[in-house]
């Protein structure tokens, strides 16, 4: 995030005008310049402004850095999914070269984790990657107690890692928590963890009934608007598979097909 991107989200979380920022340091004009990134401002100009509003500069410099991993790290993660659907090894492989000569932070092994996990997965090497390997994409999963939206991403991809016992108890606590957490992140991701807990499950002949139905349910739950058409699809079709109406089942799966979602079907369980 460039400083003049960074003095408009201040000024806008303040909801003030471009005159009321930038006060008796600068004149509207020039201001207004500065954040189209016309103008540089001046280091001077700009600790004034930031004192005007009551704002210290090392938090606004640690605001910036932060909107900036966060950046970083949608950015690989958007490239690795696309890759993988894409079946592109060659991608994943460079995205894992690039990370392992960044620096080592909490986000930085998470998308590391990411990208060996998915790389072993298109190798078809899962059964067989090193236990140091397997070891780090479970510590990256674990790292924290209250689990992010960096813990549940990682661990929606990384089921194929656990025994079927474990995931159950894994996903049976996720199931419980998410009756009290109220966290955006949090709900956002668990039905991608639903999804495929139960496709993991119905590979391996999950015998928990107990947990499926749950987890059948929590995804039936989700609200009917159009940015979870996608998760309101794949629920129906492993209903349909739990009631073994594979009718249905094959409905959804050349639906997929007519919109293009061959590599993700191919993926997929199918009865």
């Amino acid at each position: 995030m460039k400083i003049a991107e960074g003095l408009k989200q201040i000024r806008k979380m303040l909801g003030l005008s471009q005159e009321k920022m930038s006060g008796d340091v600068l004149t509207k004009s020039y201001y207004s310049k500065i954040e189209r990134g016309e103008f540089e401002i001046k280091a001077c100009d700009l600790v004034a402004i930031l004192r005007l509003h009551g704002i210290k500069t090392s938090e606004f410099f640690s605001m910036m850095e932060k909107e900036m991993q966060q950046s970083k790290y949608d950015y690989y993660i958007d490239i690795l999914r696309e890759s993988y659907y894409r079946n592109n090894l060659i991608a994943i492989q460079k995205i894992v070269n690039d990370l392992k000569h960044e620096k080592q932070d909490r986000q930085t092994k998470n998308l590391l984790a990411h990208a060996i996990l998915l790389k072993n997965n298109l190798e078809g090497n899962i059964d067989k990657m090193p236990i140091s390997q397997k070891n780090f994409i479970k510590e990256s999963i674990f790292e924290v107690d209250n689990w992010d939206k960096y813990n549940l991403r990682l661990f929606s991809m990384a089921m194929s890692l656990f025994e079927i016992e474990e995931m159950n108890v894994i996903v049976q606590s996720i199931l419980d928590k998410s009756k009290q957490n109220k966290d955006a992140d949090f709900a956002r991701f668990i039905p991608a963890i639903l999804v495929n807990f139960l496709d993991y499950s119905f590979c391996l002949g999950n015998e928990n009934t107990k947990v499926i139905e749950r987890a059948i349910d929590q995804l039936k739950q989700v609200e009917t608007s159009p940015q979870n058409c996608f998760t309101l699809i794949m629920g129906k079709y492993y209903e349909s598979l739990w009631n073994k109406n594979y009718k249905n089942a094959h409905k959804i799966i050349n639906f997929l097909h007519q919109i293009g979602m061959d590599d993700f079907v191919a993926k997929m369980y199918k009865k």
